[in-house]
């Protein structure tokens, strides 16, 4: 019998390696969001798909996955890593950046919405509490999507893209308080509904608290630790272990596991590690996410669907109207431009992956029946594919309203307004720091040895560990924003592969080196570089200028003897 259930699992998971190898690339080809692709694979090869047709034909059984229940488990996983990566989104100094949109305009956003929406799912039937978590859960919006759209067509950037994001960021804060209720709800049926409440709180808080302790103390230890050993495997089997462990202890608490992994998330969002772990988890993120999303497909009762659509067609409708009208309201009274405010309004009317993750909970809670839950969660996806459509009609609106074409939107000025990128924090990149800052240009270095970093980071320094040999790593540390880029890796071969990395990626960017020598010198410029200092060489120069100054000879003599000696050298390596 476990030797069935082991050849069933094993098949389960071949099945989703397919569909996820296969299947999704193929719908991407299509235009199709990898998310969306995701879910449509999970409803094609599910129980409610080609999955009913197995008894049929049992052929199908070996292609299909049969059994939801049996890829619960790992559909739980990826809610754990979804929240995870969320977590990690959530940056203070975003947020500090953005606080009268997202604290504001956010903040009301969500509340409107979900009052909004919940009053319309009381009158639709549900009971009180129902209806306000599956209205908290309608209210927010597709994180991933939604970011993924705006930097794929350059508009991060644009005034309506900050907007959208300030609200993005302010429904993920949301989460925690939303988690918090779910497991108040779903408690034991032998309590009081305040005794649900307190105990939930006082345990949730107690899980919280020790969470965020051993972030502080605990958590940069191992991380320094697993660094240390130069080894990625190692440093990421760490970072699992760290959301795994988060995501257990608030589930013993009896809150939603995911809780735990949003605050892993949100600890080392604000750490040393938060490059190198974005870059590393970027591999496998889109896997185990996609085990939520298949597992979300499989969930979706096609028949019940399609024998419902009417009334999925009127709850989509309104969803969307419900969430536009009061956005496009809500920006009028935050004195939002109306052209921004349209675009942000539509880009932001559809439901999200969170969204599906309460309605399922309120399912497995009992708080939702398995109609209620079937249809709202039909609603949340095909308002989800309805992302790019209702994207086009916010901009053309927009553009309505601002007297111009929706196709050419308006950017900032510069898209260069992130931090210099200082490759390697030793006595040369310190040096370069202490420049930038005597002359007020914002500036964030990598480097690999963990000791180096918690130094730095101890004196307040925009210091952070990474590979900067790696593009995943500069993307994460804001390389397409930076202005400038400066090499002072002291090995040879890792300053050459940074610059590799840099002008593969961005070579309309300003890219400094320092080098060995000169024909190291030479040989970076080969790789584009733009202007590099031959330590050595230059080192001799400053030591001999130096020395005549001693013996009194006059500074611009000094001067010209040193700029000839210079050149000398340059024509003798040549």
């Amino acid at each position: 019998m476990a030797g069935a259930e082991a050849v069933a699992q094993f098949k389960d998971a071949m099945v989703f390696l397919a569909a996820a190898g296969i299947g999704v690339p193929l719908l991407q080809r299509l235009k199709v969001n990898p998310i969306l692709g995701f879910m449509l694979a999970g409803m094609a090869f599910g129980p409610y798909g080609l999955g009913q047709f197995a008894a049929q034909y049992p052929w199908l059984g070996w292609v299909t996955i049969n059994d939801a229940a049996s890829f619960e488990g790992l559909g739980e996983v990826g809610v754990i890593f979804l929240l995870f990566t969320i977590g990690l989104d959530v940056s203070f100094a975003r947020l500090w950046t953005l606080r009268r949109l997202v604290f504001g305009l956010g903040s009301a956003q969500v509340a409107a919405s979900a009052i909004v929406l919940g009053g319309a799912l009381t009158a639709a039937g549900l009971t009180f509490w129902p209806a306000i978590v599956a209205g908290l859960g309608l209210a927010l919006s597709s994180t991933a999507i939604v970011v993924q759209l705006l930097v794929s067509r350059h508009r991060f950037a644009t005034p309506e893209g900050q907007t959208t994001f300030a609200v993005l960021l302010l429904q993920d804060l949301t989460v925690v308080p939303i988690l918090f209720l779910v497991g108040a709800l779903s408690a034991p049926p032998g309590e009081t509904m305040t005794e649900q409440v307190l105990n939930t709180v006082l345990y949730g808080a107690l899980a919280v608290a020790l969470l965020l302790l051993a972030g502080r103390f605990v958590v940069p230890l191992a991380m320094r630790a697993a660094a240390r050993v130069g080894n990625h495997e190692v440093f990421i089997a760490v970072v699992l272990l760290v959301a795994l462990a988060s995501a257990g202890a608030t589930g013993a608490a009896g809150l939603p596991t995911s809780l735990g992994a949003f605050v892993a998330g949100a600890m080392l969002a604000e750490g040393a590690f938060k490059h190198q772990v974005e870059a590393d988890i970027e591999p496998f993120k889109g896997l185990l996410l996609g085990l939520f999303f298949v597992w979300i497909g499989m969930s979706i009762d096609l028949a019940f669907v399609w024998s419902n659509i009417g009334e999925i067609l009127i709850g989509l409708v309104a969803l969307v109207v419900i969430k536009a009208v009061v956005l496009l309201g809500l920006g009028a009274l935050f004195r939002v431009p109306l052209p921004v405010s349209l675009q942000a309004s539509f880009l932001l009317a559809h439901g999200g992956e969170f969204a599906l993750i309460l309605l399922t909970a309120a399912a497995g809670a009992q708080l939702l029946n398995h109609d209620d839950a079937q249809t709202l969660i039909a609603v949340v996806v095909l308002s989800m594919t309805l992302t790019t459509p209702l994207d086009e009609i916010g901009r053309r609106l927009g553009g309505f309203a601002e007297g111009r074409r929706a196709e050419r939107p308006r950017l900032q000025t510069s898209d260069k307004d992130g931090a210099v990128i200082i490759g390697g924090y030793g006595r040369v990149g310190q040096t370069i720091a202490q420049v930038l800052d005597a002359e007020s240009v914002p500036w964030m270095a990598l480097d690999a040895d963990p000791a180096l970093v918690a130094r730095a980071r101890s004196n307040g320094t925009p210091v952070f560990f990474g590979d900067a040999t790696r593009k995943e790593v500069l993307l994460r540390a804001g390389a397409n924003r930076a202005p400038a880029f400066v090499v002072t890796l002291d090995n040879a071969q890792l300053a050459e592969r940074m610059v590799r990395a840099i002008h593969d990626e961005w070579p309309d960017t300003p890219l400094m080196a320092r080098a060995k020598d000169w024909k190291h010198a030479d040989h970076l410029r080969r790789l584009g570089v733009d202007d590099v200092i031959p330590e050595a060489v230059e080192g001799s120069l400053q030591l001999a200028a130096h020395v005549l100054q001693g013996l009194g000879f006059d500074e611009e003599l000094v001067t010209a003897r040193i700029a000839e000696e210079r050149e000398r050298s340059k024509i003798n390596h040549d």
